[in-house]
């Protein structure tokens, strides 16, 4: 049995938003779902990143198949149907995962490849995480070399070149509409990292007027202070409504916010003025039943794809050049994880070594008759050091093995063979990756 790192679930590119959806995970749900996964599933660490694109889980279990068995106990606690999620979902484990993560990170997993905002999103992820006692020394060492790697693709490369995101293609798609916005009324409704980054872009575009609407009027007037806008509160969401010609919905609420009923007499008092929305949360704020209604167009974050496509094929050569990047830190840290994995089999190794020159000396001692205490502990470091020499070079050449590979040989291969020749426990590498991640916290964490 071995301890495997592992990725596992949906995102933008193998499930619909209907489905993200009901995935979504709210920050007061993260700790329970965490301690429910880790008992139901097994797991020795994890972590759970819910965006509007993804709902991912990564962490360390017992055996590489447990990605199955991850996915139908997190259908379980979402109530979903396990067959239904596992036709959308993705399972990748050891090198694997740890690409998927440290692209995830670097914004080359993103909607829009480059977009600033998942950095953040995984970061808190994982503080959360951390703060849910569930990351251990595995999860820790991955995630501050993703960061560092996803720092890296920023400072290294132009992938990031324009700002890009979800928020600024909504308004590339407005403006494929509208031509220029200068004479457009924008609602933003809400006052989130979102709903902040989309108000901003409709601000640089030249919106001749941009009002916020949000539950909390503090939020609120602070969003539509920074973007020389004004504030409305919640309940003049069907007034703001009809005055709009545009409205970005990206609310934390847990089911759609507009529907056909509320919509219907706000398109009447338009006068078939054209209404254009664009919902980028997750869950949904608007129901797609309202462009059932004459004058309404709606796009979610799934029907800005063939923007973000475009803005993919510009991107492509510095993706190219953040991938190199992202291959040399997945080295990194599976050179790590391999000397890692190794590090208690040199121990018993060594104590191996020490308990047999101990056995003989004792043996021998009787022997020898009368010798002086300096004498006896001459002969003691003398077989000590025998050991030493004789273990020297193995062990050596398994680190070597285990980080680069030498002469056909990888570290597994002479981890399994020293195992056989010694008669050393067999699951000591394995048994040390479960105490370790039973313990979180014991490892300093590292920055990137």
């Amino acid at each position: 049995m071995s301890a495997e790192l592992f990725a596992v679930g949906v995102n933008h590119k193998n499930a619909p938003v209907q489905l993200r959806e009901r995935l979504a995970v709210s920050e007061d749900q993260h700790g329970a779902l965490l301690r429910a996964l880790r008992e139901h599933a097994g797991l020795h660490e994890a972590m759970i990143v819910s965006t509007c694109n993804r709902v991912e889980i990564y962490g360390v279990a017992p055996a590489a198949e447990v990605g199955e068995v991850v996915i139908d106990v997190f259908a379980s606690l979402c109530t979903l149907d396990a067959a239904e999620l596992r036709e959308h979902s993705f399972h990748r484990s050891t090198a694997d995962a740890v690409r998927h993560i440290f692209r995830v990170a670097s914004s080359l997993e993103s909607l829009v490849v480059g977009e600033p905002q998942i950095l953040g999103q995984v970061k808190s992820s994982f503080g959360r995480a951390r703060e849910s006692g569930a990351v251990g020394p595995v999860l820790d060492r991955c995630l501050s070399l993703a960061f560092k790697c996803a720092k890296r693709v920023r400072t290294e490369t132009e992938i990031a070149r324009g700002g890009a995101s979800v928020p600024s293609v909504a308004v590339d798609l407005a403006r494929s509409i509208f031509g220029e916005l200068a004479g457009c009324a924008v609602l933003v409704i809400g006052a989130g990292e979102m709903a902040e980054q989309a108000a901003l872009h409709m601000q640089a575009a030249g919106a001749a007027e941009i009002v916020v609407l949000n539950r909390s009027a503090p939020r609120g007037e602070a969003l539509a202070a920074k973007v020389d806008g004004r504030y409305e509160p919640w309940d003049r969401l069907v007034q703001q409504l009809s005055r709009a010609d545009i409205a970005v919905a990206s609310t934390a609420a847990p089911q759609a916010i507009i529907d056909r009923k509320l919509l219907k007499p706000v398109m009447k008092s338009r006068r078939h003025r054209p209404l254009f929305l664009v919902d980028i949360a997750v869950p949904r704020d608007i129901d797609t039943n309202v462009t059932r209604l004459e004058d309404v167009f709606l796009y979610n974050v799934d029907d800005l794809q063939g923007i973000v496509n475009d803005n993919l094929r510009s991107r492509r050569g510095e993706a190219d050049k953040a991938d190199a990047l992202v291959d040399e830190e997945v080295a990194s840290f599976s050179s790590w994880l391999r000397s890692r994995a190794i590090g208690p089999l040199m121990g018993q190794l060594q104590t191996h070594g020490r308990d047999v020159a101990a056995a003989e000396v004792a043996r021998l001692m009787p022997k020898l008759g009368e010798l002086s205490s300096q004498q006896q502990q001459q002969v003691q470091h003398l077989a000590r050091q025998v050991v030493q020499k004789l273990l020297h070079k193995p062990m050596v050449n398994l680190r070597k093995a285990s980080s680069e590979g030498i002469s056909g040989f990888d570290g597994a291969t002479l981890a399994e063979a020293l195992q056989v020749l010694f008669e050393l426990g067999g699951e000591a590498p394995a048994a040390a990756v479960a105490d370790e991640a039973e313990t979180p916290g014991t490892t300093e964490r590292r920055t990137a």
